[in-house]
Formats: C-alpha cells, structure tokens, sequence
C-alpha cells in the first residue's frame, strides 16, 4: 500500500527568557536525534533495535524483533515533533512511512521474506522453534502499526488515513479466534512470539497460561491492538473496532493470566486481639485486581490496552481493574523515584531473563506515565504526584543525554571478542554510534546507574513517548479554561508555564487568551503556605480539589504561585526480601530527587542523578525558542 495522504507540521516559535529547568520539549528535540539516527537507510529503513557502548569500539545491532518494534518510531516521530518543531531526519521520517505502509497488505502489518536479513525470524534460542522462509505478522507489531496510523489520521485530519486503518481492522478480525464470549490470538510456532505466517495458524490452541509464550505472556500480544482499536473507536465510532476490541479485552481479563506472585499466600500464625485466629493471606483475590507476575511491561501493554477500551466505552469494572494494577505495580518500586523492578520473581519458562531484581526497563517508565495520566483523566484517581515525580526523576534520567560519560565507558571497556561479532556484512554499524544515538533510552537501570549501558530500542519508543505523555498532561486547555496538572515549563495556545522548580517554589503562567485557569498543586506543598497574584496583585487562595482557581483573567495577566521548598530525605528499600535489597537515603527539593546514596561507583557504570546543580536556591535562566504546535495529539 502507498502512502494515502502526507503528515505536515506546522505551528509558532518566538523567543523568551525562560528558567533554565527540566524543559520536555528539549527531551524530544534529542530523542529525535537518538530515533532518526538509530534507523538504517540501507535496509528498508529498520531501525537498529540494539545499541551497546561498554565496548572499546560501540556498535549498533539489528534483531528479529526490528519490524515489530519500528512502528513504536513512526508514532514516537510526530509525537516529537510537536513538542518542539525540530525538523531533525525529517526525511528519514518520510522514507520510514512509506516503507511502513508497503508493508499494508491483506489487512496485516508484514514482516516479509528476505534474504538481507537471516535474523528476521530469529528472537530468542529456546522458543524460536523451526524458523521458515514465510512472510510473517507478528502482533505487537501490527497492533503497533495500528496505532501509529491512528496517531497519523488524528494529526493530519486527513480521511485518507481510515482506509489503511479500516484493512488492519478488518485484518485483525479475520485472524482473531472466536470463542462464544471473547477473541484471541494463538501463539505462533517460530521465531518472535505471536507470530501469524501468512499461511495461517500452525494451531490455534488457546492459552491456559500468562507464562505460554516465549517473551513469558500472552496478554502483551494483545494489549497495543486492543489500544490501537479503542483510540480508533473513540475518534471514530467504527463498530467493528469496538466489537473486536471487546471480545479481546474479555480475554486479557480472564483470572487465568492474572493474579500475583508473590500475592501473600499460607497460614499467618496467631490471633487478632480478639481471639480469632489470623486469616489465610491467599484470600487476596489478585486475578480479579489486576495484580500481575513476571515481566511488568509485559503486563503494562495489557492493562494499557484494557484502560483505553474502558474509557472508550465507559466501563467502571475495567478502569478498576487497571487502577488496582497500576496500584500494585507501584509497591514493586519506589513511586517517589518513579523506579519500579520490572521483574520481581522469576519464572521457570522464562529464566534467565535479569541478572537482578534492582533493574528497571526502560519500557516501564513511559508505561507508568501513561498509566498515571489516564487513570487521573478517566477520573478513578488523582496520580498526579506519581507522574510528576516519574517524569522529573527516572524517566528523563533513562534518557541517555550524555556523550562524555558513554564515551568514557568505551574507552575503559574491552575489544568485543569475535564470537560477539556478527556473521552477517549487514547486520551491525559501528559508525559514529554515541552522536546518532543520544536521545535514546537505556534498556535497563538501578536507582542509580545505568550499568554497561545499552539500549533495546523498544524501550526508546516507550520511552520517548512517555515524554510526550508528561508534556500533553502538564496543561489541558478547553475554550477560555485551562488546567495546568503538573508545574513543569510549557508553551501552549492559550498559556506559558515557566517554572522554578526545583530551585524555587515559584511558577509563573502567561495567560494569552483565557479566563479561567486552574493549577493543581502538589501533595508536598503545604497549602497555608501559598502565595498567589495576578499582575502583582494578590490574589486569596480558591480551592477545588487539589487546584488552585484563578478567575475573570484578562489576556496578558501573569499569575504568580509561590511557596517554599526545602530539602527533604527520605530512605526507601528497593528490591524487598531478595538477595539484591538496597535500602537508598533519597534528598529531594519538591519532588525532584538532587542526591541519593549509595552510588554505583563503577568506571563502567552510566551515573544518574548527578545533580548538585539544583541544589542552588537561585534559578538560572535562559534565552529560547518556544514552539507551539497547530495540532496536538489527544488519543494516545
């Protein structure tokens, strides 16, 4: 299939003196770079899903699982893009979406034979089974694939776009099995998991399991098509979109892939205070709660689809059942870091797939955003403060943004010996690898370090996206109303936000065209504290909630919000009751972690958090260009 309509960019820049703090569009201008210069001209534009610098010479890899993760770019790409307005591989990003859509054909998303690349039906040893020479579909990929193009149609306004949309559609239908109250995909029998080739099924024996499948789930394989088909529902009604994504959320909700491990399970001994004895702790009732086991992104691609086809059709049993899973997933880390240990017991079927319990995907962090937000916007909770301190803390730290410190680890690391090469003449490049992939997402992190870093370039596409996430949420406008969520710098329509944090508790709002504004204030700020005026002209504090209300605004006033920070320690366990626990003493400024202890010292070790320099009380500014984009993306 061809290309059915174009994706133009357009929006405002103009200049401004503006705090020099965590800025999300900055993120993405370098997230650009990372993205357009990890994609291989030379090879229908795949990206290089590997990327490792703890060697004497840094190379890039491709993988079997490039086409199921390239379509995580092309939605990652215009994402960017409207956060900042850089033009960055504006062409790479055009050739990519073309050779995308020729992959469009009979209503799937193709990975097709081809004789450039032996590794193509090649993932993991153990589960690959007998790879063949087909054309393939795998499911992540092509429910990736749908939500990419849905991201085009809502970008472009383009109607040309429901057409490729509508074939995949209509394409997943056609390959789902139809059980009498729900749908399912089986897994395939070679390579990546979930594979389809185009001959058909191999089986179609239904999983009795979270653990069947090589990756170690099958809910994953069906959670990004069942977002893909809900985001489509709700911008377009389409009935067939909502029919399929119903029957597959049954299936992603049946108690049979969920429940916890460790939920707490076998006799308590004693008696409460009244002499009854204390109950058995297995009558937590985790499948029903969303609570989950082994590989936390995994899960998060099912709850993610599941929340979205609950908000799409306004179903509270859904939305509860992602709320108590995201809930959950927060005691396997530490919320004030945003840092959750993605694989907190291990599973026979799957071993080994970390070395510890104190590592965190990449994945998870734009995971865990979007979890946050969208539960906050389907109004079953107020995670705000969780977001917050994800996006200021973990999520911008896994952005690898620092091409001293990878290129000092190179040059203490050894020569990669030849049995770590690849056989294959186009396989790998190790041409200028640290400047074209900065911007990129580690694959995996402690609380402290990135250790001999790497990156799996599914973790960039969650990754970048989870700013994009962070940003859209900072401030939602609507008429003459806006609601600024998150005290983070924004330039938007109707508002700018410049804010002070972590040095002062001071934001500073623009207003350029509203009425109403209203500021939701974080958790950690005492609210007798505040301080608030418009032009200069103070104004007492109005309250709804967690927002602060300013009302009968004029076009150029500038509201003020003030209140002290100071730093805070707090100490947090990480890894509980396994050989790798690791108590961390934590100093904040807000909700910005500035120092923790103990370090990873390691010569091969990427550091994070080194940030002495907000710990100073005066904040530094900036000169800039802000950028304000004509279309934002609402359905993500």
């Amino acid at each position: 299939m061809k290309d059915p309509g174009k994706i133009e960019y357009a929006g405002k820049r103009y200049e401004a003196t503006v705090p020099d703090t965590l800025d999300l569009a900055e993120r993405a201008e370098l997230a650009l770079n990372g993205i357009g210069g990890t994609i291989d001209p030379d090879l229908h534009h795949q990206m290089f899903f590997f990327v490792h610098y703890a060697w004497k010479t840094p190379y890039m890899a491709h993988f079997g699982a490039d086409a199921t993760c390239d379509p995580k770019y092309a939605e990652s790409f215009p994402l960017m893009r409207i956060m900042c307005g850089s033009g960055c591989h504006a062409e790479i990003e055009a050739a990519q979406r073309a050779e995308f859509m020729s992959r469009i054909e009979d209503g799937l998303y193709w990975n097709r034979m081809d004789d450039a690349q032996p590794w193509r039906a090649v993932y993991k040893p153990g589960f690959d089974g007998t790879p063949r020479e087909v054309d393939l579909c795998n499911l992540t990929g092509a429910g990736r694939m749908l939500r990419a193009l849905v991201t085009w149609r809502e970008l472009s306004g383009d109607p040309a776009w429901d057409r490729p949309i509508r074939e995949l559609v209509v394409g997943l239908a056609r390959i789902a099995i139809r059980h009498d109250e729900y749908s399912y995909y089986p897994d395939g029998a070679f390579g990546e998991p979930f594979n389809y080739p185009r001959s058909g099924w191999d089986g179609t024996d239904e999983a009795q399991s979270e653990t069947e499948g090589g990756e170690g789930t099958v809910v994953a394989y069906h959670g990004h098509t069942i977002q893909g088909l809900s985001r489509w529902y709700a911008l377009s009604g389409d009935p067939e979109a909502l029919d399929l994504a119903t029957r597959l959320t049954r299936y992603c909700m049946l108690p049979r892939f969920w429940g916890g491990l460790p939920d707490p399970a076998g006799k308590i001994e004693g008696r409460d205070r009244f002499g009854t004895p204390l109950p058995d702790p297995a009558c937590v009732a985790g499948p029903e709660q969303g609570h989950w086991y082994t590989h936390f992104h995994a899960r998060a691609i099912g709850l993610r689809g599941i929340l979205e086809y609950g908000m799409a059709v306004n179903d509270l049993r859904t939305l509860e059942f992602v709320q108590r899973g995201y809930e959950y997933a927060l005691t396997f880390g530490i919320p004030r870091l945003g840092w959750l240990s993605c694989w907190p017991v291990r599973n026979d079927k799957v071993e080994p797939i970390h070395a510890s319990n104190l590592l965190c995907e990449g994945c998870a962090l734009g995971d865990m955003v979007a979890l946050g937000i969208r539960l906050s916007d389907a109004g079953v909770g107020d995670y705000w403060d969780n977001v917050d301190s994800l996006v200021r803390n973990q999520l911008v730290e896994g952005q690898l943004v620092r091409a001293d410190l990878l290129q000092a680890i190179s040059d203490i690391s050894p020569e990669r010996p030849p049995e770590k090469c690849s056989p294959y003449p186009n396989q790998e490049t190790q041409e200028n690898v640290i400047a074209r992939s900065l911007g990129n997402f580690a694959g995996k992190s402690t609380p402290t370090s990135i250790p001999e870093p790497w990156v799996m370039q599914c973790c960039t596409g969650n990754g970048t996206q989870g700013l994009y996430y962070g940003w859209e949420g900072i401030v939602r406008e609507d008429g003459d109303q806006a609601q600024v969520n998150l005290l983070l710098n924004r330039a938007a329509r109707s508002l700018d936000i410049d804010s002070y944090l972590p040095h002062e508790g001071k934001v500073v709002i623009h207003n350029k065209s509203l009425r109403r504004v209203s500021v939701r204030i974080p958790a950690w700020v005492a609210r007798g504290e505040i301080r608030a005026d418009v032009s200069g002209a103070a104004r007492p504090p109005a309250w709804v909630g967690n927002y602060l209300m300013f009302d009968d605004l004029k076009p150029g006033d500038k509201i003020g919000v003030h209140f002290p920070i100071n730093e805070t320690t707090a100490s947090y366990t990480a890894a509980s009751g396994t050989a790798d626990q690791q108590v961390y003493k934590c100093t904040f400024r807000g909700s910005t972690l500035v120092d923790i202890s103990p370090r990873d010292d390691s010569p091969s070790s990427y550091p994070l958090y080194v940030r002495d320099g907000m710990r100073r009380e005066e904040t530094p500014l900036k000169e800039t260009t802000r950028y304000v984009a004509d279309r934002t993306i609402l359905h993500w």
